[in-house]
Parts: structure tokens; sequence; C-alpha cells
């Protein structure tokens, strides 16, 4: 069997042996030989998702296979169990295939065999524990892969390669390319040997030279022979409040890119192994990427981490996001190499109301051709807590639908988790397996359609920013995971998420908003840039906090107003004592505020420095935000620049985190984005698919941005209109509801017959 992804309808598509198909995966993790009882749960679940029509498995394939050398045999590998594994899946499935999770982390070999054997070439803590390979290890890249090499070779020994479609290279904890000890935890790394030399290497190569590297840090002693890794305290303590200096703290920052440079080609560096062992016929990728997410940290998953003092706080204040290598994603996205990337959806907000986003930027990957794998692990995470974690068993069926509505509106795939030990509710097993049959049905069909993103509204991430932010989550949980979870999703109308550099290289379509979540970091060039495609034919730009702050290239002056003032066209003022700020409205007559309630409050409870205000006598002020010394100064502006003319720009600054849907669906509004209705449900949209998901329910009036022939909710199979561009419906409370909106022909080809609806 061979496997491609490729642009298919303007969107990256799983082929398989040249057709192109919906990429639904069950996750059935592993089979435990021993336990014959273990074994027929998973496989009944497997024979549940064959008879709705699915037949790529997601399952390990390395158990304990990876043993190192034993007295009896000086072979690292035992494969013995691996075709037996396999073959329970295909007994449960004839049809069976599969992509292999593949585990390259030390940290959970068999009796720390492999670290024993190389402690030289651990990944060294600050307090001095090493507790697995460092990324940086050239021994554990050597092993790793000819563990890659054999694998494959037994695989075709086996009679089970063509099986195969795809390899997904994993380390960290879980896999997912994050140790949890070195970037989830107060503690830094990585303070090792094989770290330490990769540093000075990467170094080499961009300053070239001794004057080069002095010159950059600003350190008339520095060395490209004896640079090191920035001491925990350095890498803990940004010189400007929650921001690096460049002038000062350039060898944190090389350090966090050399980082996810490192990461980066690690991860390409399997996936083209294996595209040179398998000719190109197989799928790579990773749980790689995480941008949007890594805001959390240990404290965040396991409760009561590292107790109530002092140590407590300080691990619930630490970020992933410089410290785990995935700000590498960039670099990955512009490689052949790599198909697909996965990570479950986001942990902030799974329950009812909440959404099921991916913790990539989602349109960066499509715009790159990369596939995203949705991995829906609701059954893991809900059941870890005996009354359930996120929500009660009789909402699942509602989530399952909002989760699968996320996934086809944005062209996505999806894994799902059913196995031995992440059984379904009795309850409600098989409504489960009724609607994956259903979700299958409309993914296959889907294909067909036009699947370019197609919002109005676009939001950026840029990841060259989080490397001039401190480690901590003090500006991302508000900024970025607060904001995407609670209000981004909900205002009225589907937005698509990308990386800056995506936009400063021209590579997007024409958007009417352009929503800026964290860009403090511009250097001159990337400023430009960003003035090119923003100030013209009327856009509007939403900048929160402090966008532009930090300017490299202005050695003088590295952070200053000016450089917002230069971004944004708005003139500032600053306070300078850390507080938590907090916006209200004040101007009730225009368009952005005028159906905001005068008791909607928002901002964030965690203390930043600085926080900025207008000083604008130009702009028109529509909100104050209120912090220390008793300020209440203007904080929520807009103006408007060249009107009438083709470099028509509005600019719009707020100057407190997380703006709730009132005022997003206000500023969407002044941009002229075409809202689908004003409820607060969150709404996914595509031209041929409305979704809508609900805590409250209760009539809904939807209005299309064009007539559709045909309105009909495919999940309850009933027609709701014909020919129009509004149609009502009732929503039910907590549920969730997709809608096609098209050609009455291509919905017959799903339904059959002929489909004919009455207005």
């Amino acid at each position: 069997m061979k496997a491609h992804i490729r642009a298919h309808n303007g969107a990256p598509t799983l082929f398989l042996d040249g057709k192109p198909i919906y990429a639904n995966l069950q996750w059935i993790g592993g089979f435990n030989l021993q336990d014959p009882q273990s074994v027929e749960l998973t496989q009944a679940a497997m024979r549940a998702f064959a008879k709705a029509g699915v037949h790529i498995y997601t399952l390990d394939g390395l158990s304990n296979d990876w043993c190192g050398p034993r007295p009896d045999n000086p072979s690292p590998y035992d494969f013995s169990e691996n075709a037996a594994r396999l073959q329970k899946a295909i007994d449960a499935d004839p049809e069976a295939l599969f992509n292999l999770r593949l585990m390259f982390e030390t940290h959970h070999l068999l009796d720390n065999w492999w670290n024993k054997a190389h402690p030289e070439e651990g990944e060294v803590l600050s307090e001095g524990e090493a507790r697995s390979a460092s990324y940086a290890s050239t021994v554990w890249h050597r092993d790793s892969k000819a563990l890659l090499t054999a694998l494959i070779a037994n695989l075709r020994e086996t009679g089970m390669y063509d099986r195969v479609i795809g390899y997904q290279i994993c380390t960290g904890v879980c896999g997912e390319w994050i140790k949890s000890w070195s970037s989830m935890d107060p503690a830094n790394a990585d303070f090792g040997a094989p770290m330490q030399r990769y540093f000075r290497e990467w170094l080499t190569k961009r300053y070239g030279s001794d004057a080069g590297l002095q010159a950059a840090w600003n350190q008339p002693e520095a060395r490209l022979a004896t640079a090191a890794v920035p001491s925990s305290a350095d890498q803990d303590t940004p010189g400007h409040y929650h921001f690096r200096d460049p002038n000062s703290e350039r060898h944190v920052i090389d350090y966090y890119e050399a980082l996810g440079e490192l990461c980066a080609d690690t991860l390409l560096d399997y996936c083209r192994h294996v595209k040179e062992l398998t000719g190109g016929d197989k799928l790579t990728g990773a749980f790689y990427g995480y941008l949007m997410e890594l805001s959390w940290n240990d404290a965040f998953f396991v409760d009561g981490h590292m107790g109530s003092g002092a140590v407590g706080l300080a691990a619930g204040e630490a970020a992933t996001i410089q410290r785990s290598g995935h700000l590498g994603l960039a670099k990955a996205l512009r490689s052949p190499d790599i198909d697909f990337f996965v990570s479950p959806y986001t942990y902030g907000f799974r329950g009812l109301g909440g959404d099921g986003l991916a913790m990539q930027p989602s349109e960066s990957l499509r715009l790159h051709n990369k596939l995203y794998w949705f991995e829906e692990d609701t059954l893991m995470h809900n059941n870890f807590d005996p009354r359930k974690r996120m929500h009660p068993v009789k909402l699942s069926p509602a989530i399952y639908k909002r989760n699968f509505a996320e996934v086809l509106t944005h062209a996505q795939g999806i894994t799902w988790l059913e196995n031995d030990y992440f059984q379904e509710d009795p309850s409600i097993v098989d409504e489960f397996h009724a609607l994956q049959a259903r979700f299958h049905q409309i993914g296959n069909w889907a294909v067909r359609f036009d699947r370019r993103p197609s919002a109005e509204v676009a939001v950026f991430l840029d990841d060259e920013s989080y490397r001039y932010e401190a480690n901590k989550n003090t500006l991302s949980l508000p900024l970025i995971w607060h904001q995407r979870l609670m209000n981004l999703n909900r205002f009225g109308a589907p937005h698509d998420l990308y990386l800056l550099n995506d936009l400063l290289e021209g590579r997007l379509p024409e958007y009417k908003l352009y929503i800026f979540l964290n860009i403090f970091h511009l250097n001159n060039d990337r400023r430009a840039a960003l003035k090119a495609q923003l100030r013209r034919a009327g856009k509007t730009g939403l900048f929160l906090y402090a966008p532009g702050y930090i300017n490299q290239d202005d050695a003088a002056a590295p952070h200053s107003r000016d450089h917002m003032t230069d971004l944004t066209g708005f003139t500032f003022g600053l306070g300078k004592s850390y507080w938590t700020p907090q916006m209200h409205v004040t101007n009730f007559d225009h368009a952005i505020t005028r159906d905001v309630s005068q008791e909607l409050f928002w901002g964030t409870n965690r203390m930043i420095a600085p926080i900025f205000h207008l000083e604008d006598d130009d702009a028109t002020i529509l909100g104050n935000v209120i912090y220390a010394l008793g300020r209440n100064q203007p904080g929520l502006g807009v103006k408007t620049f060249n009107a009438g003319t083709p470099e028509a720009w509005n600019s719009v600054y707020c100057a407190t985190p997380n703006i709730p849907s009132p005022v997003l669906r206000g500023v969407a509004r002044f941009a002229g984005v075409h809202l689908y209705n004003e409820d607060g449900d969150v709404l996914y949209a595509t031209p041929r698919f409305l979704a809508a998901h609900t805590v409250k329910g209760g009539p809904r009036t939807f209005k299309l941005p064009a007539p559709a022939e045909v309105v009909y909710d495919l999940y309850n199979r009933q027609a709701l209109g014909a020919n129009t561009a509004e149609f009502c419906t009732q929503l039910p409370p907590a549920s969730t509801a997709l809608f096609y909106t098209g050609p009455a022909a291509a919905l017959r080809a799903l339904e059959g017959g002929p489909a004919e609806v009455t207005a």
C-alpha cells in the first residue's frame, strides 16, 4: 500500500494507492499478548469501527522491542512479538492498515538500559540530574535511526510492511517531543556535554567568528569555543519586565532558537530516513508544533504538583513553549520530508461549551500541505476522574459531534480512541458507533468539495516573539490560550489561524480582519512586510497589548512605544508597575461597541508590566484600561488611515488580552466581516458547511453569505430550506448541529433520492 499526502480540492488529503480518502483512524494503543481478555476487548472495538468503514489504526509500533543487549543475545532489538501484535489487529479487521507510533525516548526503556550505557549522552537539568538522552546526542540519533532501519526490515521480513502506511516519530513524555522534567517544570536544561557542543556549533554557523559572537551578545569576553548554554537563572530572569533584552540576553534568545532548530532537524532526519527506506511511499509525522497550547505545565496535569507553597506556585507559572523544542515548527513545515502533524485537541476547555482546537496553528499546516490529525482522546481524559473530568457521559455525543464538525470544516483528519483500557460507556456505546459510521460517511463525501480556507478573519501567532518573552505563562495564558478558548470561536464568524511569517511572506489569501495575538518582536524587515500586507484595500488590523514593542535592529532603544506607534499608528503612554489591567467600554456610539453591555469588563488577573494606554487625540476612544496608580486611561481605540484611497486601512488597539466575543463581533462587523449569527455559540463555517455547538440552545437564525440551493441538517437528516440565504432552526440545549449549505445534486450523492426541499 502506497500512502501520500497531496493537495486535493484546496486541502492536504490522504491518498492510498492514488485514491483520495477521508483520513479517519482509530487509536487502539497496543496489544498485550499475555492478556487475551485485553486483546479481545480491543478487537471488539476494532470490529465496531471496521463496520463503520474505518480500516486505519494507530498503534504502538514498538513495545519492549528496543530492549538492549542481553547475555544470550548481543542484539539490542527483540521483534519477536511485533508481527503477532499486528496480526491480532488483522484478525479483527482483515482490511486493517496501520500508522505506527515509534517511541525513541530513552527514559522509558526497560531497566533504563540505554541511559546507563551512555551516561555522557544525557540531558542535564539545572539541578544536575539526567533522565534521558539529550536531543543533541549524536549517539542517540545513531542508535534510534538504526532501530528504525531494523524495524522496517523486520516488517518486510514478516510480510507486514505493506500494511503500514505511516511512521509517527515519537520521543519525550507520551512521545510528544516534550520532556516534562526539563520543560514542564521549573527546572531548566540542557547543560550536558552534547548540548553544549551542539550550541557552540550552532553559534559558529550563525556568527562565524569570535568577533561576530561578541558583537551579537554584547559580551567582549565571549568565545565560540567556550560559549555555554545560558544558566538557569538567565533563562528564568528576563531583563525587561516579561521580555528579553536583545542587547544583553541574546545568548538566551539564541539558545531557544537553537533548541527549536535542533528538534526540527532531528525530527526531519528521522522522517527523511523513513522516506529513503520506503522509496517515499509511506507517510511520516509527529506530535509536534504545539505553539497554541504550551502555556501549560506539570501543575496543569498533576493536581497539587510540587505542593502548596512557593515551589508549587512556580510550577504553575512555568511555560513549556520555549524549552520544549517545538519552536522549530516553521522549519518543519517547509520540509518535504514530513507529511502530517498530530496533537490531542486542546486540553484547556474540552467540556460542553468548549472547543476542539488543534494545538498547532491549523491553517499554517494546511498552507504548507501538511495533514493535521486531530487526536480525539475524550475517553482518556474524561475517564481519569470517577465523576468524569470534563462532562457527564450523557453529553459525550454532543462533544463528539462538535469535534467532528471542527475537523470537517478545517479539512483535517481524526484519530478516535477506543480500546481495551479506554472503553466507551455502555449507556452510549451503540450511539457512539452509529455516530462513527455517519462521521465516516460524511467525511468521505466532503473530500469532493473545495476545502480551501474561506474565512474573512485571520488570526496570527508569532513564533519568533516567543523567544523574546519570559519562559513563564503570564502573557501567553490570557493572550493566546484563553483568547482562543473562550472568545475567538464564538463571535459569529469563522477564523483561520496562521504563523505570522506566512503572512509576511505573502503566502495568504486576502482577509478583511487581521487579529495579532503576540507580535511583540518585529525587526525592520518584518515590520515593513507587515505594513505592506495590512495597509491597503480597507483592511482592519486588531492589535493586542504590546504589538511591535521590541525591535532588535534598534540597538539604542530595543523596547519602545515608538516601535508600537510605527506599527499601529497610535501614540501610547506607559505604566511601569506590575498590575492586573482590566478594560471597560466608555463609548457606545461606535459600530464596534454599540451592542456591548456596560457591565462587561475584561483583561487578566496575572500581574503584567509594562501596561500601555493610548495618548492619541486623533483616535476614536472606545474604552478605558484600569490599572496601577488608579489609572483609568484610554485603552481601546480605533483609527482610519488614508480613507478613500487604495491604501485605506483601519487600526484597532486593545491594551488588555482576552477580548470578549461581543467586542470581537463588533470589530468584525466594523471590518465588513459576514456574521452568521450573534448568539455566542461556538461556530464553524465554510461555503458548504455550517456548525454550531451550544450550551443554552433555543431558536436560531443563521444568515449565509450567499443563497444556498439546499440547507440540510446532516446529523438529523432533515431539510431546512431551499434557495435561501437565511434559515431558522431550534437548537436543543447541550447540542451540536451540522448543516450542509450547497447544491442539491451533491447532497443526493450522500443521501440518495431527490433531496427535494421546500423553504
